[in-house]
């Protein structure tokens, strides 16, 4: 079992899955991620990456280093319409996801090594560095 490197978590309480957890899929997903990433990251003291899922309940910064923890916060998401779609469509959605986010950590720091390293060990195509 890999250490625990990478995490979503809905905005929205008890909606997906208990408490602020995702169903199997998004479970899945993370253990996906968890299993390609590799530690430590070497990147501003972080050891663990968490995309918030959602709109926040209140003003959020988009992005913040906390404990040893990168918070990532993903808008664009709706908890509701998720569980609309069919098991292939939520993998396809939390890819998708995971590429932008990863992306977005290439395209603003110099030093975002570990998601290029997470990004061959997972084979994923749609990773890009646009800088």
């Amino acid at each position: 079992m890999s250490q625990w490197k990478f995490q979503f978590c809905p905005n929205e309480k008890d909606v997906i899955a208990a408490g602020y957890r995702m169903d199997d899929v998004g479970a899945a997903v993370e253990r996906e991620v968890n299993d390609a990433l590799r530690y430590p990251f070497g990147f501003h003291g972080i050891n663990k990456v968490v995309i918030r899922l959602g709109l926040p309940r209140s003003y959020s910064q988009d992005y913040i280093e906390l404990l040893g923890v990168g918070i990532k916060q993903y808008a664009d998401f709706s908890a509701r319409d998720y569980l609309r779609l069919p098991p292939a469509g939520r993998r396809e959605c939390l890819l998708d996801i995971v590429k932008v986010t990863f992306s977005w950590f290439l395209d603003n720091f110099d030093d975002a090594f570990f998601v290029e390293k997470c990004v061959k060990n997972l084979g994923w195509t749609g990773f890009v560095r646009s800088a």
